[in-house]
């Protein structure tokens, strides 16, 4: 079965249940080694279903909720049926990219906020197929990989859940550096325009007058989630944040702390930054003189 536009991918499901089981397991006033114990597993596998690194089966799911003594027939059936959704097929998944981007695509789709903080180039989310081409080839010169990942790129616009809400903040450099021909940088920047326009998306540019701010070391996304099943299950994904690497795979941010210092930063980032309307002005500024 294969997951419709803007529903949470399998590895989502997977995030969903692995809390759930947890926060059920909590309630029954069990620890991971007393679960191991009564079910004769080992303590690093209860604690990879927990958080999401592997797959879990629906028997697992049974057993694990007896042990609890969950019974309410409701909470159980949807638990199940997040064990299915978790083996459903994602639209990303035939393409050969790395797993750190493809996890990253999946919480997009259930994310109820993406705060999105770049120092280098235009976000994703927010490219031209043109731009994203010429920025992906300082990486890569295969012709059919550019094209794959370009696709990628734009499904991932086109797919992402309407209810999301947006926010991005670019560093002055970003839309001061030339990426590709003159012709690409001023569609993209008319993109950022329309984009901005919108009710949807929260845009805005930091100038270099700021000076020194607390995102001169790397980008990075923060993705919140809210409510993401039911409250019979009385479970709820943590936020996480992302950040991307130079070379190979990029890593992911999930201690509470470290998540809430990443969405301070950017709320910070944020206050210091110009707002839409200057924004807006700033890119018509920017527009005319190239």
């Amino acid at each position: 079965m294969a997951i419709i536009p803007g529903h949470p991918g399998p590895l989502v499901r997977r995030r969903q249940l692995g809390a759930a089981l947890r926060q059920h397991r909590i309630g029954a006033g069990l620890s991971i080694a007393d679960v191991a114990k009564e079910l004769l597993l080992s303590p690093s596998k209860i604690s990879r279903l927990e958080t999401a690194q592997r797959n879990i089966s629906a028997r697992d799911v049974r057993d694990l909720l007896d042990l609890y003594r969950v019974a309410d027939p409701e909470v159980r059936d949807e638990l199940m049926r997040l064990v299915e959704e978790s083996r459903e097929f994602a639209w990303w998944a035939h393409y050969n990219i790395d797993s750190s981007y493809k996890r990253l695509i999946g919480l997009e789709g259930a994310a109820t906020t993406i705060c999105d903080y770049q120092m280098g180039a235009v976000p994703g989310l927010l490219q031209t197929p043109e731009y994203g081409t010429a920025l992906a080839g300082a990486w890569n010169d295969d012709p059919e990989n550019l094209k794959e990942i370009v696709e990628v790129r734009v499904a991932r616009q086109r797919l992402l859940n309407s209810n999301t809400n947006l926010n991005f903040v670019v560093d002055e450099s970003v839309l001061r550096r030339s990426i590709g021909s003159t012709e690409i940088m001023q569609a993209q920047i008319r993109r950022l325009i329309d984009l901005s326009a919108g009710s949807r998306i929260v845009f805005q540019v930091l100038p270099f007058s700021v000076g020194a701010h607390r995102g001169l070391v790397s980008g990075f996304i923060v993705l919140q989630f809210s409510n993401p099943i039911s409250t019979g299950s009385a479970a709820s994904m943590s936020d996480i944040v992302y950040r991307e690497g130079v070379v190979g795979a990029g890593w992911y941010i999930e201690q509470p702390e470290e998540v809430a210092g990443y969405l301070d930063a950017f709320r910070d980032l944020q206050r210091r930054a110009l707002t839409q309307p200057e924004t807006t002005s700033f890119l018509e500024e920017l527009l005319r003189d190239n």
